[in-house]
């Protein structure tokens, strides 16, 4: 058991819900097996207590904090600086505290690289469909941006939304979620979920999939949950992925922001599915 003293700095992740989070198992593993005197807790914050939570960033002296859903573009009006990265994508998953500078980075679009790359997902030069417009879904265009995928379409319950992050880049075509035609799908290499759609147990498709490519991909950030997409590709025999890699990938990049130490992932996954009993990669 790790051994709090008076020096322990806190490095909080700040969400609601957080409950579900695995980023305290994940990172804890991290700190202790690098003897650091640091400890990783969740906190769910309501949004009139947003600026609260994070100026205590500053009043407890903590590390730095990890920033998740639905907090990833409010949190940005609240620190005082942000990376060029985070600032492309819009949307801040990571802040370090420099000497009471809280400075925001986003760390999801190359930890979703990442795992693309480690599970030998290849889409450079192919077609993706992104459901949800959100901040996960800025960080999933610019990761598709720097893999140099051919065509991307975004959809969204609003499509405004869709439309409005689309513009960011060339080459992404915003779509109806309601009026998305069959042919699409025939033509889709990879869908990848960033929406909430299959974080509650009545959550459904949000578009009906009639014809689809044999090899389609099904890539969902969220973790942990039976979500429609997961049990779409088990009906299909289709290949899926959930989001515990992104997860690992993208929490290893925050892990060495604020620590100068590259974590030893290789175990990680081992540790997530003990602890939860059904991690899927």
């Amino acid at each position: 058991m790790q051994n709090i003293t008076s020096n322990t700095r806190i490095i909080p992740i700040f969400g609601n819900p957080v409950k579900h989070s695995l980023s305290p198992v994940m990172q804890n593993a991290w700190l202790s097996s690098n003897k650091l005197d640091f400890i990783y807790l969740a906190f769910a914050v309501k949004p009139e207590d947003l600026k609260q939570a994070i100026m205590s960033i500053k009043i407890l002296n903590m590390a730095g904090a990890n920033i998740t859903v639905p907090y990833k573009n409010d949190v940005i009006k609240f620190i005082d600086g942000i990376d060029r990265t985070a600032e492309k994508i819009g949307s801040v998953n990571t802040i370090i505290n420099r000497n009471g500078r809280l400075i925001g980075y986003n760390t999801d679009g190359d930890g979703l690289v990442s795992d693309l790359k480690s599970k030998k997902i290849r889409i450079q030069n192919k077609t993706v469909l992104v459901v949800g417009a959100g901040g996960a879904a800025k960080a999933v265009l610019y990761a598709l941006n720097k893999l140099k995928v051919k065509k991307v379409f975004i959809t969204s319950r609003t499509y405004k939304t869709a439309e409005h992050i689309s513009r960011a880049y060339k080459n992404i075509i915003p779509l109806e979620i309601n009026k998305i035609e069959d042919d699409l799908f025939s033509d889709t290499d990879c869908i990848i979920n960033s929406s909430t759609c299959g974080m509650k147990k009545d959550d459904k498709m949000p578009f009906e999939i009639k014809k689809y490519k044999k090899d389609l991909v099904l890539y969902d950030l969220i973790y942990n949950k039976e979500t429609p997409f997961k049990r779409f590709a088990a009906d299909k025999k289709l290949k899926y992925f959930s989001g515990e890699g992104m997860l690992v990938h993208q929490g290893a990049i925050a892990f060495e922001m604020w620590t100068k130490i590259k974590p030893d992932i290789k175990n990680t996954f081992l540790l997530l599915k003990k602890h939860t009993g059904s991690v899927s990669r």
